[in-house]
């Protein structure tokens, strides 16, 4: 495989909305590639619309493991859609009909590669960039604009694997 490989790592990240006028934060789980959080490769910023994830420690243990299973590529994908596309963002509301951010997950001996990365909803994928993402918002993702179209990511798959497994180590236990 030819291509550039990123690093992944999963952290958390600060996603601000308003309630009936007033400021609201909330923690959310973020990708990051090479250090760069993955709304600002997509030129997006992270809101109720895409603060939730799969990745989310707080999830219940069987949908954690779900999550876990699926960035692993040692179960199908799911979503609502039936697309067999990998989430990486979705709403806070947790219905993929919100229009959720997505990928192909591909797996060698070496690599993992996230093909395709677009916003996708019941219409499909999108093949290109999204006009009304971020058009003329103040608060849009100043580190990056909206890509020509899908993205793609290489990851070296001994560090991908190591990174999810340490993520998901962090859980905290149930009482």
């Amino acid at each position: 495989m030819s291509a550039t490989v990123q690093r992944l790592r999963i952290g958390r990240t600060v996603v601000a909305y308003d309630i009936d006028g007033a400021p609201h934060r909330a923690e959310a789980a973020e990708l990051f590639i090479d250090e760069r959080p993955l709304a600002h490769w997509l030129g997006l910023t992270r809101d109720l619309g895409n603060s939730d994830t799969d990745l989310d420690l707080a999830l219940p243990p069987a949908l954690a493991e779900r999550g876990r299973a699926a960035f692993l590529g040692l179960q199908p994908a799911h979503n609502q859609f039936g697309s067999g596309r990998l989430v990486l963002y979705r709403c806070h509301c947790g219905c993929d009909y919100c229009g959720v951010i997505s990928c192909i997950l591909e797996l060698d001996r070496d690599h993992v590669v996230w093909r395709q990365v677009t916003r996708e909803d019941d219409t499909g994928p999108m093949v290109g960039p999204n006009p009304g993402e971020n058009g003329g918002d103040e608060t849009a993702a100043t580190s990056a604009s909206a890509p020509p179209g899908p993205l793609r990511f290489v990851f070296e798959r001994s560090q991908y694997e190591l990174e999810l497994e340490r993520h998901f180590q962090e859980r905290p236990i149930p009482r």
